[in-house]
């Protein structure tokens, strides 16, 4: 059973947004590169599981920086599923690929508290720094094991910066009690996790 919001739980909304403005600067590979901060093919590759026939949830697509090397590492077998509130920033995603190959590219503009999709409906969630952003985490995280397949993975990119550890410890502990970690790494400025959804 999902376990309900408390009282304490809202201290965890407090979060931050990235300003539209800013992420084409944020986005920037030599910026990204000399801060330590992602190599997208290398990192989706790490931590993304491929799977044929399978669809991929991208929350927080935003700028599209991890969007071409999901699709390329995905394959045109699977379809990726792109969603963020910023319809601005959608739109000019949907442009920038429109015709390009990999996998099947749809874009939701969206919250990702209340993911528009059925239960048990996807096979990988990825946030892309963007649980940190969202206006409640806790219930991101809820909604994500909502529409996880058992046997899903779920990804998480999280800029330490943006949820410092009073605010990111719920989370995690709600992460750990409703999924089983696989994998995890802590950097200066990003913390990585990866878990599974438990099989039916």
């Amino acid at each position: 059973m999902t376990p309900t919001a408390t009282e304490s739980d809202v201290q965890v909304r407090k979060g931050w947004r990235t300003p539209a403005v800013l992420y084409r600067l944020i986005s920037h590979p030599v910026l990204r590169f000399v801060l330590g901060w992602d190599l997208p093919s290398r990192d989706v590759g790490k931590w993304v599981q491929r799977k044929p026939g399978g669809t991929t949830v991208e929350i927080g697509s935003g700028g599209g920086f991890f969007t071409t090397a999901l699709r390329d590492h995905l394959g045109a077998d699977n379809r990726l599923i792109g969603l963020d509130p910023a319809a601005g920033a959608q739109k000019k995603l949907a442009d920038k690929h429109a015709g390009q190959p990999g996998a099947e590219l749809v874009l939701v503009a969206g919250d990702g508290c209340k993911l528009p999709f059925a239960d048990d409906s996807v096979d990988t969630i990825f946030f892309t720094y963007s649980l940190e952003e969202v206006p409640d985490p806790l219930e991101a995280v809820r909604e994500a094991v909502r529409v996880l397949r058992p046997g899903g993975q779920f990804v998480a990119f999280v800029w330490r910066p943006v949820i410092l550890h009073k605010r990111r410890k719920p989370v995690q502990t709600l992460i750990d009690t409703l999924l089983t970690r696989e994998n995890s790494s802590k950097g200066p400025q990003n913390l990585r996790l990866a878990y599974r959804k438990a099989a039916a």
